[in-house]
């Protein structure tokens, strides 16, 4: 299994883990916590949300919290695998293309041993410079016409996952807004038979709590937008890398420059 599916699984299990381990937290405050005392005490407190325990209150007050809380998760999940997939390093290896450039340059390489070198090396530049070897001695229209076509693919892989940043900034708001109507709903059930002052402080209450649901998703929003479109960024920069790279390899392999080297080879002789 490689490390890109080591770490799917990964982010799905702590998806899938989250909310059970919230659930048993929340019960083991249940335990702990004291009830909170009267709003018609003598204290003189102010009536509002306890602090200490706004999350055992939201969780079990708003079932729409788990599936926001899973999609945090796998937000951040997807942030770490693409800031690791989308690292430089990975699509453009600095080492590897600046050897592989200079020795085609300098004529130590042949279409053999430059086809090994890049099947030695697992990563985007090395398989596109491999089409072009592969394809050693066509003219530069033509190794153009090819990459364009063949390398396609690459710039969809260096894209995947990120439609999974976009669907979490579309999930998010909606699923918090879903959350706030179910509060709201809840809150205004839970007045039942109430009556007096109660009635609006257990009302303010609830809507308070339901209010947490469209904070959440919102933020999950913001989250996901920033990142779908820093990545956005991020490939485009690769990618306008990759062409330059190429280029360079083309010009080294193409039947012009092959002509090119072996009319100043019977010069120099």
């Amino acid at each position: 299994m490689s490390s890109m599916q080591t770490l799917r699984c990964l982010v799905l299990a702590l998806a899938l883990a989250a909310p059970a381990a919230a659930l048993a937290q929340a019960q083991a405050d249940d335990a702990k916590t004291p009830l909170p005392a009267s709003s018609n005490s003598q204290t003189g407190d102010r009536p509002g949300v306890d602090r200490a325990s706004v999350l055992r209150l939201i969780f079990r007050a708003n079932p729409m919290l788990w599936p926001l809380l899973a999609c945090s998760i796998v937000t951040l999940g997807y942030v770490l695998e693409r800031f690791y997939a989308l690292s430089r390093e990975r699509v453009v290896p600095t080492e590897f293309v600046d050897r592989f450039l200079d020795r085609l340059s300098s004529g130590k390489l042949d279409r053999e041993r430059a086809l090994e070198l890049c099947r030695a090396h697992e990563s985007p530049a090395a398989r596109i410079f491999a089409l072009v070897v592969n394809a050693w001695g066509q003219s530069g229209s033509s190794l153009r016409t090819l990459v364009s076509h063949d390398a396609a693919a690459e710039i969809v892989e260096l894209k995947r996952n990120l439609r999974v940043l976009s669907a979490t900034a579309t999930l998010g708001p909606l699923l918090g807004l879903l959350g706030t109507v179910v509060g709201i709903i809840q809150a205004f059930d839970a007045l039942g038979g109430r009556v007096g002052p109660s009635r609006g402080e257990v009302l303010a209450q609830g809507i308070s709590l339901a209010l947490v649901a469209t904070a959440f998703g919102l933020g999950v929003a913001v989250v996901s937008v920033v990142f779908y479109y820093f990545f956005l960024n991020k490939v485009d920069i690769l990618v306008r890398e990759l062409d330059d790279r190429t280029r360079k390899v083309i010009d080294l392999v193409s039947a012009e420059s092959q002509r090119m080297a072996a009319a100043e080879r019977r010069g120099s002789v």
